[in-house]
């Protein structure tokens, strides 16, 4: 039961740690430049999504397929949250719903089935604190339950590094207070895990049960967190 435990528990700390540690691929200032989209998809976090490898599936043409419409571009900070808005029509309601940045190798599939045949989808995309300035596009379409998918809408997205955390103010942010860095993983000890980043030092730190366990500097290497997930996950179980 250890390892299951283990393993379900590491898989969270992967998602939660893209919002907050972000990639290898930055400028060495620890941001991650908006124009590189597989180092900006590894960052984003759409709640409730599901990160996958590959290309979102292409437009079916199918006449009884979803239509969309919407998706203006947005303006937002980093630390904030975006938010799509989708307007769709479709015979057979939709089940998917796929997001991809424009230029990745991977994309997100939300899954909420909704039988409406028109209505509006609204797509929350959080921007993690460690985005530098620029634009960057994201794809969307969504599938119907007869399996037919629908036209792409494009929506640009200008970023404005803030140089400050959202959520909880000061140098530090962590989980629980902005969904942009991750989530608070529940502990099979009934404790719960959070993760937190220290803007003005560079490093990244858990909290479990009252503990914290230091993990370095994680936005100039992401290399670190790595044995300090593996800590975490100790305490946690």
């Amino acid at each position: 039961m250890k390892k299951l435990h283990l393993s379900v528990l590491l898989v969270g700390l992967g998602s939660l740690l893209v919002g907050g540690c972000g990639s290898d691929s930055n400028d060495g200032s620890g941001l991650i430049d908006p124009s590189d989209p597989n180092a900006l998809s590894q960052v984003i976090v759409i709640p409730g999504a599901e990160r996958v490898e590959g290309q979102p599936p292409a437009s079916s043409g199918d006449p009884d397929a979803p239509t969309i419409s919407g998706g203006a571009d947005l303006e937002t900070g980093s630390g904030e949250q975006a938010v799509i808005n989708v307007s769709y029509n479709s015979p057979t309601g939709y089940v998917d719903c796929y997001v991809q940045v424009i230029g990745a190798d991977d994309y997100f599939v939300i899954t909420a089935p909704d039988t409406a045949t028109s209505g509006t989808i609204q797509i929350p995309v959080n921007i993690p604190v460690n985005v530098d300035s620029g634009v960057f596009d994201l794809y969307t379409c969504i599938a119907g339950a007869n399996g037919g998918v629908s036209n792409p809408i494009t929506t640009g997205v200008d970023v404005t590094y803030t140089g400050n955390p959202g959520g909880g103010g000061g140098d530090v942010i962590c989980a629980s207070d902005d969904p942009s860095v991750g989530s608070i993983i529940p502990c099979p000890n009934g404790q719960a895990l959070d993760f937190c980043i220290d803007q003005g030092a560079g490093s990244c730190y858990y909290t479990v049960g009252g503990n914290r366990i230091e993990c370095g500097n994680c936005l100039a290497d992401s290399n670190v967190i790595v044995d300090c997930a593996q800590r975490a996950v100790e305490m946690c179980i």
